[in-house]
């Protein structure tokens, strides 16, 4: 298996592979709204003889925070691996592989909206204990407070933080 940078002719197959791995076209419509927008800040794929079998993209977010700043950061997703081919460690190479490949640039967090016990692995906390929300977040969903994750890798000020993803989730 090989990890590396989507190019224009692997989207039909990430296309594909979003649809399999979630059912809907949900993320493969976010996928290819954040490509028109010139939004995909890193989409990396998994191949496997020939074959795209996972996909890992992470777009812009920024969090308004309690200092009046606006910091930049990435959000993580989605990520997803074809069905047949799950459990076997590509998700997760994806995703270290794409943190690693921000560790020289200035990226003020990471964001995703994920399974805690998986996304701890790679350094994920709940953003409520840092008291940072996802401003979709209307609190209707208790679940999501944990759900929503975030790393810091540089030192920020404590404060309270609203995340926003690209316009691109919205809808």
């Amino acid at each position: 298996m090989q990890i590396r940078t989507a190019d224009a002719g692997d989207y039909p197959g990430i296309r594909d592979l979003l649809n399999a791995a979630f059912g809907q076209p949900d993320e493969a419509k976010i996928v290819e709204a954040l490509r028109e927008d010139d939004a995909d800040s890193l989409e990396l794929v998994a191949e496997d003889h020939g074959d795209i079998v996972g996909t890992v993209m992470f777009s812009p977010a920024s969090v308004g925070h309690a200092s009046g700043e606006t910091l930049n950061g990435l959000g993580l997703g989605p990520v997803a691996v074809i069905p047949k081919h799950q459990g076997k460690g590509i998700g997760e190479a994806l995703i270290k592989a794409g943190l690693e490949h921000f560790e020289p640039y200035p990226v003020a967090f990471f964001c995703v909206l994920g399974e805690p016990e998986y996304y701890r692995r790679f350094g994920f906390t709940a953003a409520i204990e840092r008291d940072w929300m996802w401003e979709a977040d209307d609190g209707s969903v208790p679940e999501m407070r944990q759900a929503f994750q975030i790393i810091i890798p540089r030192a920020i000020p404590p404060g309270k933080g609203i995340v926003r993803y690209h316009p691109a989730f919205d809808g």
